[in-house]
């Protein structure tokens, strides 16, 4: 497998219209639906993001800032809108819908009241792309958002009704093979289809790499018909807590051979908190920052989540760009850095244990403003941006 490098040059090279801008520099943020955004203010605040996943304010969102790649939303193993109910497709193609194993509950996808459908069946996908990618090219998308895309049967799929006989197509187990490759088939087709169009479109996922080791092939296979990743559980476990130092180092791994492929990887960095404390911003920005080359953008957020901005001024901090990559203490275990060329990384990746940290120069200002000496204290759980107007990379 190839082993991507820091600092290459790669650049996005698929054949779509616009590519997610390179983040070698400083900071880069994107934005999650927009829902509670207004028109103006999407129209004024456009120029602080690369992307936004699930837009319905395209064109607002544009004239702020022509760059900006918008997305059309849908989960994409069933209907990817909900103006057919199941008595419109029992009547319609009653054949593609996915049911679980006791045959009569639909294979339901997350809470989403889409109907799900049989993916395992080529005419599905064929008519999800020829049916919806009209409407995304007609609305200025740049992008389809697939929502729910992962190796395992999540949600329990097993069969379908074909003239009234019960026809088996997974198991309805977590683990299914057959499910597996009707994923990779689904999305070949896909990324094919809508990169061919007259005006091309890309190829997003909602997925979770880390699921899998790093160099599993079905991964890598899937990652080969994608155009980028947002990873949702990234490093707050779906907002619900720190990741393990395990899941961050393997996310990372993930993340730098993504970027290698000159695909952006989407850091969703979720709180399901009213409010964010330093030490959980400092967290979700500094572990983005481990796994930062030329393709990766961020979004932190708190309660009540997704459609609102959450802009923070700490965003527009000069970091410069990377010196290399991540590298451990040698004395604390759980303990990383990573020198950029205007600020040092330090994130604590011990659930248990603080440090007193030894840093490359004595003196720093943190990312909020204060005066940090060296060594620094760092507790459990934690990260630290600290800026420098000297050269970083020494």
């Amino acid at each position: 497998m190839p082993q991507p490098q820091p600092g290459n040059g790669i650049i996005a090279t698929s054949s779509t219209k616009l590519s997610i801008g390179d983040t070698w520099s400083n900071i880069h943020a994107f934005q999650v639906f927009d829902g509670g955004i207004t028109k103006s203010q999407a129209m004024a605040d456009a120029h602080r993001y690369d992307f936004v996943w699930g837009s319905s304010k395209t064109s607002a969102w544009k004239s702020g800032n022509p760059k900006i790649v918008s997305s059309w939303y849908a989960p994409f193993d069933g209907d990817f809108t909900t103006q057919h109910g199941l008595t419109w497709w029992t009547a319609n193609y009653p054949s593609w819908v996915l049911y679980k194993c006791d045959k009569t509950t639909l294979a339901g996808m997350d809470g989403l009241t889409n109907i799900p459908l049989d993916i395992s069946n080529p005419a599905v996908v064929q008519w999800q792309m020829q049916t919806y990618a009209p409407h995304m090219t007609a609305g200025g998308y740049d992008a389809l958002a697939e929502d729910l895309v992962g190796l395992n049967n999540a949600n329990g799929g097993c069969g379908v009704w074909i003239s009234g006989v019960w026809t088996p197509r997974f198991t309805g187990k977590m683990v299914d093979d057959a499910w597996s490759q009707a994923v990779l088939a689904w999305h070949e087709y896909a990324y094919a289809y809508l990169h061919s169009l007259p005006s091309p479109i890309q190829l997003g996922v909602n997925h979770v790499p880390e699921n899998r080791p790093y160099g599993d092939p079905e991964e890598i296979t899937l990652l080969n018909n994608v155009d980028f990743v947002d990873d949702e559980s990234s490093f707050t476990d779906y907002g619900n807590g720190y990741a393990s130092s395990a899941k961050v180092q393997l996310i990372i791994e993930w993340m730098k051979y993504i970027q290698g492929l000159g695909k952006p990887y989407i850091v969703d960095e979720k709180w399901n908190t009213q409010s964010l404390t330093h030490q959980q911003f400092d967290w979700s920005l500094g572990t983005y920052l481990l796994g930062k080359y030329h393709h990766a953008s961020v979004f932190i957020d708190h309660l009540p989540g997704y459609g609102y901005e959450y802009w923070y001024s700490q965003y527009s901090a000069s970091i410069g760009h990377p010196c290399g990559d991540m590298y451990p203490d040698l004395l604390f275990k759980g303990v990383f850095y990573r020198k950029y060329s205007k600020a040092f990384v330090v994130v604590n990746m011990s659930s248990t244990s603080a440090f007193n940290v030894v840093l490359p120069l004595p003196t720093y200002t943190s990312i909020w403003g204060d005066t940090v000496t060296s060594p620094m204290g760092i507790g459990p759980d934690d990260g630290g941006i600290l800026l420098t107007t000297l050269n970083g990379c020494l």
